[in-house]
């Protein structure tokens, strides 16, 4: 009994890739719908967090990561909805009366930090060296949530336009220079962003055992399938700009600049490229690492 306590959960570890896995596949049977991304991130992305961050961090902390992402995140887009601040001026109208709302936001836009937000949180631990696990260090109680935020909005930058300004699931009143979206927008992101983490942080640096000490953690599997989801997060932009390479048609942000339909997604695509890929190889580098610094040749 005391041996199997000690070696990683063959099933789980199963599971997990399964739905990275699932993910992989899917996209690209939805590249011709720009919404699909978020949708997919919301189900898939929240199962793999579900299967992943309670054996890092146990249930109590996995809920106040949840909980405070949530709580954080609506009520910043509820403000920003109501005033303005920090996103700018945008609402989510073109959504609909039927969708469940909290102050004109979407119930599942604080689903979607969650699950975008634990993904984005991992590959920043690991650029950082595991830096949740060292938190006695002062500094990576402030380094963690910032590389974590850069991480998050990396994907703003890449999804917004198409999301936004080609699919309109949300309408910015004013326009916006990055395609039909403003700058403040990926500002009030950051900030969103950087909240979340920091008070998560916190608490963690306080809780001597929050984070957990388990056989997975010695696998890289473990560490890898998060990497990957968010490194497919940026992919699915690929198959969305193969669907739209061709299409000339002009959209027209809400200050009535055009934009060209196949320019958002080669944009979207270009900038994933040097974002989004970049941050998961720089985690996957610190993944195959040795304890000397020196890449492992252990396998996987």
């Amino acid at each position: 009994m005391e041996g199997n306590e000690l070696r990683p959960n063959k099933v789980g570890n199963i599971v997990r890739w399964a739905v990275v896995a699932l993910y992989a596949v899917i996209i690209w049977f939805v590249g011709h719908n720009p919404g699909a991304v978020p949708g997919l991130v919301i189900f898939l992305g929240w199962t793999l967090m579900l299967l992943h961050a309670p054996k890092r961090y146990g249930w109590k902390n996995t809920l106040i990561f949840m909980a405070g992402a949530y709580i954080i995140s609506t009520f910043m887009e509820a403000m920003s909805v109501a005033t303005g601040f920090p996103f700018g001026p945008y609402d989510y109208a073109s959504m609909g009366p039927n969708a469940i709302k909290i102050a004109g936001v979407p119930f599942m836009v604080g689903i979607f930090y969650i699950a975008l937000g634990y993904l984005s949180w991992t590959v920043a631990s690991l650029i950082l060296n595991h830096a949740d696990r060292r938190l006695d260090k002062k500094i990576n109680i402030f380094l963690l949530p910032i590389v974590s935020a850069f991480v998050m909005c990396q994907f703003d930058l890449v999804q917004d336009p198409a999301t936004s300004t080609f699919g309109a699931i949300w309408t910015w009143q004013e326009g916006g220079g990055v395609l039909g979206v403003p700058l403040v927008n990926f500002l009030g992101w950051f900030l969103t962003c950087y909240l979340v983490f920091q008070v998560f942080t916190l608490f963690l640096a306080r809780d001597k055992n929050g984070v957990k000490n388990v056989p997975e953690f010695k696998t890289k599997s473990f560490w890898l399938q998060p990497i990957l989801f968010y490194m497919l997060i940026g992919i699915s932009y690929i198959p969305q700009y193969f669907a739209f390479m061709n299409d000339t048609t002009v959209v027209t942000d809400m200050a009535g600049q055009p934009w060209i339909v196949n320019t958002i997604f080669e944009t979207a695509v270009t900038t994933m490229l040097f974002t989004m890929l970049f941050s998961s190889v720089l985690a996957i580098i610190n993944v195959f690492k040795d304890k000397t610094g020196n890449l492992s040749e252990r396998n996987i």
